[in-house]
Order: structure tokens, then sequence, then C-alpha cells
């Protein structure tokens, strides 16, 4: 029982302690101070937009597969704030639906060819622990321009006054991830102040093995890419400031295990939440950019962002430039595949 709990209940049983002695009323009185006095006030951390406000907000969430984005928005930054566009959620509809329309009795063997990969597999078909069944689910996927539709719908019929919060999962593989999203942002109203980055760097490796473990499987191919890709995209950033109308915060999390700590009871249990999440006590990040703020140029912060990259991105022809004394701009000649899009 917390200390709170055992005060509460202390305190409303003294209520019918009419037969105490003054003595004994003045020690109950400075136990239940003591107790509220040493208590550890359970605050879970959070990085919060523009103070978690609810509406006008824009994130855009980067990093390679299996870095933990869905984590990271869940425990890291009241995801549940926000309406969320992530390409994974596109590809469960797309299998739900064509599992659906191969289980209904109007089938008839006609074949709507959206739900068909190249290969004329019926997506509900697909082994989703298959790196190639995963590519070809992507690229069926990919090519009805699902990217382009859904977010036109995000932005069709906005309330000016109470516009929705919005997380962008992306690898960040190139700029454009964000560059050609934002001047649609700004056009229906949404401020630069409220366009903020976030950056899950986790170690890849530890990615590489979480990805064995997902029930969606990436090709190890695509994996380092999308990995080479968010460190080359997220170092050019943090070299030339940012780019136009980013103007709210930009943060990167190291997202290793071992770098998020947890509640615990006296017993060291890890304290949960009604619904059983549990609570974080802490996690490690930096911020780069505090919002409607210049870009950090402190060394040290600069310096420790580096040294992080260094020691969780993949050493490759792409990312070699990061191990040079000075460093250079990593990702300057990098060339993502043109199939590659958001994993």
């Amino acid at each position: 029982m917390r200390s709170t709990d055992f005060s509460k209940l202390v305190e409303a049983s003294t209520g019918v302690l009419t037969d105490t002695t003054p003595h004994f009323q003045r020690t109950l009185d400075l136990v239940i101070a003591q107790m509220n006095s040493n208590q550890e006030q359970i605050d879970e951390k959070m990085i919060m937009f523009n103070q978690g406000k609810r509406y006008g907000q824009i994130v855009f969430l980067a990093g390679g597969a299996g870095s933990g984005k869905g984590f990271a928005t869940k425990n890291f930054m009241e995801g549940n704030k926000f309406k969320i566009r992530d390409v994974d959620e596109w590809k469960k509809a797309f299998i739900a639906i064509s599992k659906l329309k191969r289980d209904s009795t109007n089938w008839e063997g006609v074949v709507d060819p959206k739900y068909l990969d190249s290969k004329g597999r019926l997506l509900a078909d697909l082994d989703l622990r298959n790196p190639e069944h995963v590519g070809s689910l992507h690229m069926a996927v990919k090519k009805l321009g699902i990217k382009e539709k859904t977010l036109k719908l995000l932005l069709k019929d906005l309330n000016q006054r109470h516009l929705p919060n919005i997380l962008f999962d992306i690898t960040l593989k190139d700029v454009e991830d964000i560059t050609e999203v934002i001047p649609r942002l700004t056009e229906v109203g949404y401020e630069a102040k409220n366009i903020h980055l976030v950056w899950i760097l986790a170690n890849y490796h530890v990615a590489v093995a979480a990805n064995a473990e997902r029930e969606r499987v990436v090709d190890d191919k695509i994996l380092l890419q999308t990995h080479e890709g968010a460190a080359n995209t997220m170092y050019g950033l943090i070299r030339s400031k940012g780019v136009p109308n980013l103007g709210g915060g930009v943060h990167v999390i190291l997202a290793n295990r071992e770098n998020t700590i947890y509640w615990t009871d006296s017993e060291g249990n890890k304290i949960k939440t009604a619904d059983g999440k549990s609570v974080i006590k802490d996690f490690t990040y930096l911020t780069l950019k505090p919002e409607g703020k210049n870009w950090n140029t402190e060394k040290e912060v600069n310096g420790q962002v580096l040294d992080w990259i260094k020691d969780n991105i993949p050493r490759t022809e792409k990312t070699k430039g990061l191990w040079s004394d000075p460093p250079e701009l990593a990702g300057v000649d990098y060339e993502p595949e043109d199939t590659l899009g958001d994993y």
C-alpha cells in the first residue's frame, strides 16, 4: 500500500477514535505528516508538445524499422492525443479487407486487383513472417497511392480553431518525408512553431533482433536502408539546422532498453496503470531545438548526439563519413531505392 493510501485510511479512522488521549492523537498526526513528507511522487516522464495541447500539433516521428516507434508513441509522448498516420495500419486494413472479400459469399471468384500482390497472391494469404511476402505487401499498398490519399483525408474540412494533432510515423530515409508534407500542413492552418520532429534512435543490432521477433518481418536489406537513411537525414538536418517551417521542438530519444527506467514498488515490481501499462520514471533524450526557439548550438549537446549516432547506427559505406575528423555530412550521396517507401 502506498503511503498516501495508508494516510487516507488512518485519517478516516481518526474521526472515530473519540476515546484516545490527546497525546495519542498528536503522535498519530506526526506519523501521518512524516509519511506524507517522505512519499516519492509518482510522475510519469513525457515529452509534451506545446504543454500537452490536444489540438494544433504535428509530430514527425522518425526512425528505422524495428526502432521502437510504436513503444515510444505510447510511452514517451502522449500518443493518445494524436491521430496517427502509420503505414503499418494501412497494410493491416488491406489484409483484413481482402480476407473479408475472400470469405464473403459474394466473392464468386472475382478478385479486385488492388487486393492482390504483383504475383497474383491475395494479400490475406501473405505470410508476414516471410520478408519476401512483407516486401510484396508493401509494394501492393504503395502502388495504390494510399499515402497521398490518407493525407488528403486527414487534412480535409478541418476546423481551423481546433486542428487535430497528427503524428506521422516515418522512416525519414530522406528529407522529403518532411519537406513534401509541411507546405500542405501550413496551407490548412498549422503553425510552424507547432510542427515537431522526434527521432527514435535505437541500436541497429538490437533492431535486427527485434525485427526477427516481430509479427511482420522486414527484409534485412530494407532494415539496413531504413536505419542508414534515418541517420543520414537526421544528421543532415542537425548540420543544416532543420528545414523551413519546422519551428517546433526537435528531440532525439535513445530508445535502447537500458535507457528506459520504470517506477517500481518496494519489491522491485513495475508499477502499472489501471490498463496494465508500466509507468515510465525516466528515459534518455536530448532536445536539439526547443519549441519556438533556435537550434541548440552547444558543442556538448551536438557532440553527445554524434556519439549516440556512432554508437548505434550501422557503419557502412553510406554512413562512414560520421567517423571522419571532423565528421563529414553523412548522406550527401545517399540514394535509397525508389521502392523503399516507409516501412
